[in-house]
């Protein structure tokens, strides 16, 4: 499963637009997709999906994340029964709901913030996790980034956006370095959000933007017609699949498909170094053991132990 953050504390860069059509091109070509729509506002819900806010005595990602809820991931998730799915494939939805809002300073008070939303998805059933990220650099944006293989990051050809590019990959290098992780991936830059003909000045924020090293992805010009597959709670992939932002979301798609292939298909990790939780546990146990007043002895003793190979 990857899981991939769509980010940037700039607003209205496009960031929902991108996640859910990237998302629904993924599920037209076959793929299994859970959207995520982690932005309090809930615009990726209700404005571009045409869905409902989950109720507030129902389960939520809201509870979930502050352990307020613990059932399985399928109790929050929702399908979207209005887009063009491939043979095999699933677009899903874990939607906005009113705690949303109140996240963030519930978040700051757990001890060590930016795992929750990990914990909640890792047993997903899913080729792709799609998560919309609020446009700040929050506790929310944070448990996004430590839970992503890789992120898009959609911009406007501006000065601004490459002002707000650089803060991104600091904090990209602060949540890596705070909670222990491996390097995030970029997936890509996705300029958008300018009319056409594009401007001199555009064209020169864009040769800049290029400067970062990072690869630019396909456009995404400004068009009416993200604004009506909207009002019809319908991805543009399904609602004008020959205009050319439907294209650009299957090359986006093409983009994320092609490095999840390429993480599947990377080296076999031979068996004798393959995490064995049984010896995980008692690894654990003989710490405790060690390091408490006896309380805890055998607590662990019951777990199956499997023969460790001969040295």
């Amino acid at each position: 499963m990857q899981i991939t953050s769509v980010v940037n504390q700039k607003g209205g860069v496009g960031k929902t637009s991108l996640s859910v059509g990237a998302a629904a091109a993924l599920a037209e070509r076959g793929c299994r997709v859970l959207l995520i729509d982690l932005d309090p506002q809930g615009h990726a819900t209700t404005e571009m999906l045409g869905m409902d806010e989950v109720p507030p005595n129902a389960p939520s990602l809201a509870k979930a994340l502050t352990k307020m809820w613990k059932g399985p991931i399928e109790e929050l998730v929702v399908p979207h029964k209005r887009s063009n799915i491939g043979r095999g494939g699933a677009f899903d939805v874990i939607p906005t709901s009113p705690g949303m809002f109140d996240l963030i300073r519930r978040l700051d008070q757990f001890r060590v913030p930016g795992w929750q939303l990990a914990r909640v998805v890792q047993f997903a059933n899913y080729d792709h996790v799609i998560i919309d990220c609020p446009p700040a650099l929050d506790v929310l944006t944070n448990n996004a980034l430590a839970a992503s293989n890789g992120i898009l990051v959609p911009v406007q050809p501006d000065r601004t956006s490459i002002r707000a590019l650089r803060l991104l990959h600091d904090q990209v290098a602060y949540v890596e370095q705070t909670v222990g992780r491996p390097p995030i991936t970029y997936y890509g830059i996705v300029p958008g959000l300018y009319r056409r003909p594009i401007s001199h000045y555009a064209v020169a924020a864009l040769q800049e933007l290029h400067t970062f090293d990072i690869p630019v992805l396909a456009h995404l010009p400004l068009g009416v017609v993200m604004n009506e597959a909207g009002a019809h709670g319908t991805p543009v992939t399904t609602f004008a699949p020959e205009t050319i932002q439907a294209v650009a979301f299957r090359e986006i798609a093409n983009t994320l498909e092609w490095y999840r292939e390429q993480k599947t298909t990377g080296p076999v990790v031979p068996a004798e170094e393959e995490f064995a939780f049984e010896d995980f546990i008692s690894d654990v146990s003989a710490a405790r053991t060690a390091n408490d007043n006896g309380a805890r002895k055998k607590l662990y003793d019951f777990m199956p132990k499997r023969p460790r190979p001969p040295q």
